[in-house]
């Protein structure tokens, strides 16, 4: 299960369910994956400016930091949490990490086997943000009609 922990001024600044986020996400990747894939990410505000960037503490626990001084769309927001995911799930699956030191450029960098793995991930943003909105949408009308409680 994927877990997402987010700060509080991130759910404020983004408005985003993170516990029905973290449901779709699941779903999403470990359905694909056909594997049980345990991680728990922490997202919070980067405090570098405009720069999004992700952490390992192991294997299985991450920190997400977000970039809150550019484009605050839906499709930016959702889009740099599946790009750091992504990252997570490259060591989480793969074992890989990379060592961003290593890049002599931003061009190296770039066009990094890691990098263009991430992008691509990018490339789904629109089908999350509808599933995700299903998913709240669903909550909702669960609790209108009232079948979280007997009777």
């Amino acid at each position: 299960m994927i877990i997402l922990e987010a700060s509080k001024g991130i759910k404020q600044s983004t408005g985003i369910n993170f516990k029905v986020l973290s449901d779709v996400l699941s779903i999403l990747i470990q359905g694909n994956h056909r594997k049980k894939i345990e991680m728990t990410v922490k997202v919070q505000k980067s405090r570098q400016p405009g720069v999004s960037y992700c952490e390992a503490d192991d294997n299985n626990n991450f920190k997400i930091c977000l970039d809150q001084t550019t484009r605050q769309t839906r499709k930016f927001i959702f889009g740099s949490i599946l790009h750091e995911l992504r990252h997570c799930c490259q060591l989480n699956i793969w074992n890989y990490w990379a060592n961003t030191c290593k890049f002599k450029t931003y061009e190296d960098y770039f066009n990094s086997k890691e990098e263009r793995d991430a992008r691509k991930i990018e490339k789904l943003t629109r089908q999350v943000i509808k599933l995700y909105d299903l998913h709240v949408d669903f909550h909702k009308q669960y609790a209108k009609i009232g079948l979280n409680k007997l009777g």
